[in-house]
């Protein structure tokens, strides 16, 4: 079962070379083990972006994801307390 919902950026920090480390405030009882992954809608991209889920508390999502292209660029440039519309309970853990 996924659910789509909107999240809030609580941070967005680069911890290696064109690595980011995002976390995500929002519903999370669909995760329901590390591996699943979400899918982000980003701004004038027609696919959304599929991301592993690296961990997850009751609140919130934490994701790890290298800059690879247009997309994840775009990701890269985004600023805590920016909401996204994202899918969340997709794959198996």
């Amino acid at each position: 079962m996924y659910k789509q919902d909107n999240y809030k950026i609580l941070s967005n920090e680069k911890i290696a070379k064109d690595v980011y480390k995002m976390i995500l405030e929002g519903d999370t009882q669909y995760i329901s083990a590390p591996g699943q992954f979400i899918n982000i809608k980003l701004e004038d991209k027609f696919l959304r972006r599929p991301i592993s889920v690296c961990d997850c508390d009751d609140k919130a999502i934490t994701i790890i994801y290298k800059v690879v292209g247009s997309g994840t660029q775009q990701m890269s440039q985004l600023a805590a307390g920016t909401v996204l519309d994202v899918l969340t309970g997709l794959g198996n853990g």
